[in-house]
């Protein structure tokens, strides 16, 4: 099984400097390792079973070949009894001989795959189990994740407002210095038109692929951004 190595580190744009991870991303870097190790645990413990069941498969398969060649054999059987007997007692036929061989031969690995089998099942359904359990940690901790990314996006969001207002502030002042005029009252009503335009012309497409973007990039990269 291959070691269990957290991540705990990011790149920054220089790919030679590497740059320490929130303690949000940090948590992430290792459930995403803990994932990768759960899982590749839960291939190793399902190998066996798909083993053992191989057997079993096979020995259903011959069970089921055996069946339908005895039919045939019987049916031999029934015709010769009809027509009286006269000729040689009909005998199994070498197909079914081969098979009940191959059935025989069979029977110590069917017996062996029962008693193991308990104990694979078991391991395997305890490696999913560490999976499932892995899994709800890197999603918990892919939540947090993308709640400080938003809260990272919302101080740009506060900042770019921030500037938006700056701008329509000189533009009152204009208009209110333009309002305090009596030639100015016509100037300062185009002001506000102006306004209403600029705000009635402002807007960008929805992006609503952004968010699943970033999702899907973070269950790999503790990294990523939004």
């Amino acid at each position: 099984m291959a070691e269990f190595r957290p991540m705990s580190l990011a790149r920054s744009a220089n790919a030679d400097a590497p740059v320490a991870l929130s303690p949000a991303r940090d948590r992430l870097g290792k459930a995403i390792a803990a994932l990768a190790f759960a899982q590749h645990g839960l291939e190793d413990a399902t190998t066996p079973v798909r083993r053992l069941d191989a057997v079993l498969a096979e020995a259903e398969r011959l069970n089921r070949e055996l069946a339908c060649l005895q039919c045939n054999d019987e049916a031999e059987l029934g015709r010769w009894i009809a027509e009286g007997g006269v000729s040689a007692r009909p005998q199994p036929s070498a197909a079914t001989v081969a098979a009940n061989a191959n059935l025989a031969a069979l029977a110590p690995e069917v017996r062996a795959v029962s008693s193991a089998l308990p104990a694979a099942r078991a391991a395997q359904e305890a490696a999913a189990e560490r999976v499932r359990l892995a899994a709800a940690e890197r999603d918990a901790a892919l939540d947090a994740v993308a709640v400080e990314a938003a809260s990272l996006a919302a101080g740009e969001l506060t900042e770019t407002l921030n500037r938006a207002l700056a701008v329509e502030a000189r533009i009152h002042s204009l208009r209110e210095a333009l309002g305090a005029r009596t030639s100015g009252l016509a100037a300062s009503e185009k002001i506000n038109g102006a306004v209403r335009r600029a705000k009635a012309a402002a807007g960008v497409p929805r992006n609503s692929d952004a968010g699943r973007r970033l999702l899907d990039a973070l269950a790999r990269d503790p990294a990523a951004t939004l």
